[in-house]
């Protein structure tokens, strides 16, 4: 029978402290990608708001969306999308618009109308 082979002590170490270090390095960049993000004042809007994640493609959106719209009311948009949305999640109540053949066109884009009014809103609260 032949012996196990030996593994020296040192270049494991020096191996795993790498790969440990190389975690909290990627860990850091990672969370301090958010400091580099675009930090917004609170507004009245928030709670619709919060359900994007991405703010400025919403903006970019919404501004396509406002410039096809004619007359456009932040209350009564507001109101809207409160009602539409309620308490479930986004993703919901643009199923519900697709069910019920809700659909706007904005820039070449066909979407659901709340998925519209919440990007227009966006945009007009920056």
């Amino acid at each position: 029978m032949s012996e196990p082979a030996k593994i020296a002590r040192r270049p494991l170490l020096l191996a795993l402290a790498a790969v440990l270090g190389m975690g909290v390095v990627g860990g850091g960049i990672y969370e301090s990608s958010g400091l580099w993000r675009r930090h917004r004042s609170a507004s009245a809007y928030d709670d619709l708001l919060g359900s994007l994640s991405d703010r400025d493609a919403a903006n970019r959106l919404g501004n396509a969306v406002l410039a096809e719209t004619e007359t456009f009311s932040i209350r009564d948009t507001a109101r809207e999308l409160r009602t539409r949305i309620g308490h479930r999640p986004l993703s919901a109540a643009l199923g519900e618009d697709m069910a019920q053949d809700r659909i706007s066109e904005a820039g070449g884009w066909i979407l659901p109308e709340t998925l519209a009014l919440l990007c227009a809103l966006a945009a007009k609260v920056g």
